[in-house]
């Protein structure tokens, strides 16, 4: 430790006061979290009922865990009577019962029945102040996505505190299915709030406020359940009830619109006004408000808070008759044929979900945060070149040789001749490929260029989860921070065959299945790589028959990578055999994403083709966009500690390390060196 310091010291002593200033800073919230982690990380569990899977986190040394409510609502599974079980991260599982809970507020508290098996106590969290954050404030998160995985540790996600509400926290620490229930947590490692719901917005992850257990801890500890989960914005405010429309900016509401004479108008809120509480209570965002106006009355006497040209006003308000279900929608339909802010957040949206977002100025990646990584990024952004075809990016590229190799991700480029590499300093020259490992998916390319400037990899130090990382933009500005979620491993699907193609059953006249038909071939697959074609009709896999979509499946499933297989296929009616090496199986589908990733139309577009079956992968929970793959992932140091392989899901993006990419580029380079007849994939 004393010697990781000094070598931080002599390094900040290079630089300016402002850019020493900075790496204190990351250095210092580096140290923060790697203290919490160690801290916390054993009180993770993972809830089971029989049913599904999600998260917990032990809260007392007698074993009390709070978690989500809708993890564990078996009302609405019809399950009365759950088997509940709770899973530490060394894979020990006790037995547990159910508490109480509020479902409104999605909160939830267990209570394990065993005694610790160690004969002391279970490991447990410290309570903070969901009502002492502010906005901006750093936080981590963890959780279990796609449920408990011995193999894979718990990942670490990193991010800051969006918006506080009455009831909820909202944060740009990624979660998803699997993660509801786990802990969001300050940087001193006090549990902040409890994984709730997420949009198909990123940085939309809602929490539970720990200050709904604190002010409800006791009756869900005695046994109480009660209320019902809002998991759904009601729109309530824009009908009769309230009458008001308004405009949604970084979690902030802005009055766009009151609607005349309705119980708003009457109360004199105001166009432009920022409203700040309902009946006392702060909401965290436009589903925070919807929970809050469900449990008013009709009729109800409220206040409202608001901040009127920095002003802050109280205002009383009476709300009108509460919409039934009907009346509800019908006034929703109304509202979206007329109101023009409606199109405003369908264009809000489109925009959010594209790698050119707008950035909220609380966000982990404001551009305040972004220029502390500048200093130390200085050198580094001339190792970062663009892989591009006609004007449109393809990849990045992460140069290895002041002498012009580079390396950059091989699925994303199809036609060498048709492309260009952009330098740093914006020339565009043409590249040949030298050669290319498959399982990294890792093309050596080459420029006619000398006084290029190589990355400076990272090999001495381990990267552990937690470590602080940055991915930069092909002008090597700092452009995604994020953390290493969990250190290099194998992937599992590293061990499976893949051919890379999308099949569709062929039918006869009669309705008997007759053939397998290619509807679509993966880049970077083998089938692409030996000839196989959209449109052609799979006949027999080795010599045996296949007609059916299964009888393929099954049958490639059961060879490793690198087999050989013999292909029959029918094109246009005529005849032609194939002989193949299966690759790795590239995509995983198991991945637990929304379905707008897991769309096949969409393959390339929010999560890479080729995201999966790397024999070594660090896992990182920074939102690459596929163009965005390439370069290379550096730590706070400005030291390349992997290169950016893939997007696989919302919070799982991959690099392949740095000690795997400088072997793999070595072993390149030799190949590159062999006549061409013997250049085949490895």
């Amino acid at each position: 430790m004393k010697q990781t310091f000094l070598t931080v010291l002599c390094f900040a002593g290079m630089l300016t006061g402002s850019a020493s200033a900075d790496l204190a800073s990351l250095t210092a919230r580096q140290q923060k979290l790697d203290a919490a982690l160690e801290k916390v990380s054993p009180a993770l569990v993972s809830v089971e009922d029989g049913f599904g899977a999600g998260s917990g986190i032990v809260v007392s040394g007698d074993g009390i865990v709070l978690t989500a409510s809708h993890v564990v609502d078996t009302h609405r599974r019809n399950r009365p009577n759950p088997r509940l079980k709770v899973v530490f991260p060394d894979g020990s599982r006790y037995q547990a019962k159910l508490l109480g809970m509020n479902r409104s507020d999605d909160a939830a508290m267990l209570k394990i029945t065993e005694s610790p098996r160690n004969g002391e106590e279970f490991p447990f969290v410290d309570l903070g102040e969901s009502d002492k954050l502010s906005r901006g404030d750093w936080c981590f998160a963890l959780g279990h996505p796609g449920g408990f995985n011995l193999e894979r540790p718990a990942p670490v996600r990193l991010g800051r505190v969006l918006s506080v509400g009455h009831r909820t926290v909202v944060s740009d620490c990624a979660i998803v299915l699997g993660d509801s229930g786990g802990p969001l947590f300050d940087m001193s490692g006090k549990l902040i709030g409890i994984h709730s719901m997420i949009t198909e917005v990123i940085v939309e992850n809602r929490h539970v406020a720990i200050d709904c257990f604190r002010r409800d801890g006791d009756r869900m500890e005695n046994g109480e359940s009660w209320g019902r989960l809002v998991a759904h914005d009601n729109d309530l405010a824009e009908t009769d009830f309230m009458g008001v429309h308004l405009r949604w900016r970084s979690f902030t509401p802005e009055v766009s619109r009151v609607v005349r004479n309705s119980p708003a108008d009457k109360a004199g809120l105001r166009s432009g006004d920022i409203l700040l509480k309902v009946a006392d209570q702060q909401f965290a965002d436009p589903l925070g408000l919807s929970n809050l106006l469900e449990h008013l009355a009709s009729h109800q006497q409220t206040t409202l808070l608001v901040d009127r040209n920095g002003r802050e006003t109280s205002l009383s308000l009476t709300t009108g008759a509460k919409p039934d279900g009907r009346d509800r929608r019908r006034s929703e339909t109304r509202e979206v044929e007329v109101d023009s802010d409606d199109h405003e957040r369908i264009r809000e949206l489109t925009n959010q979900l594209t790698s050119l977002r707008t950035v909220g100025p609380y966000e982990k990646r404001a551009p305040e945060e972004l220029a502390r990584f500048e200093p130390s990024l200085r050198e580094s952004s001339q190792s970062v070149v663009e892989i591009r075809r006609y004007g449109e990016t393809l990849t990045l590229g992460t140069i290895m040789s002041s002498d012009g190799y580079i390396m950059t991700k091989a699925s994303e480029i199809e036609n060498v001749k048709r492309c260009d590499c952009i330098l740093p300093d914006g020339r565009s020259v043409k590249f040949v490929e030298v050669a290319t490992d498959f399982a990294y998916d890792l093309m050596l390319i080459k420029v006619n260029q000398r006084g290029l400037t190589p990355v400076s990899w990272n090999l001495r130090s381990e990267v552990k989860p937690g470590r602080i990382v940055i991915t930069t933009d092909s002008r090597g500005a700092p452009l995604l921070p994020g953390v290493i979620s969990v250190a290099s491993r194998k992937l599992p699907t590293s061990t499976k065959g893949f051919l890379g193609v999308q099949l569709k059953q062929v039918w006869d006249e009669y309705g008997n299945k007759t053939a397998v038909g290619i509807s679509n071939v993966f880049a970077g697959g083998a089938a692409k790589r030996y000839g196989v074609l959209e449109g052609d009709q799979v006949l027999s896999i080795d010599g045996v028959t296949v007609r059916t979509s299964e009888d393929m499946m099954r049958k490639v499933k059961s060879m490793p990578p690198y087999s050989k297989i013999t292909l029959r296929i029918d094109r246009n009616d005529e005849i032609k055999t194939l002989e193949i090496v299966l690759t790795p199986k590239f995509i995983d589908d198991r991945q637990a994403m929304l379905e707008r990733y897991q769309d096949p139309k969409n393959y390339g577009r929010f999560a890479s083709t080729h995201n999966s079956g790397f024999p070594e992968a660090i896992q990182h929970d920074t939102d690459l966009y596929p163009r965005q793959c390439g370069g290379p992932l550096f730590d706070i140091s400005g030291r390349a500690v992997g290169l950016n392989i893939a997007r696989a899901a919302r919070i799982t993006s991959y690099a392949i390390p740095a000690s795997a990419v400088v072997r793999v580029y070595e072993q390149l380079r030799v190949k590159g060196d062999q006549p061409a007849s013997l250049k085949k994939a490895g």
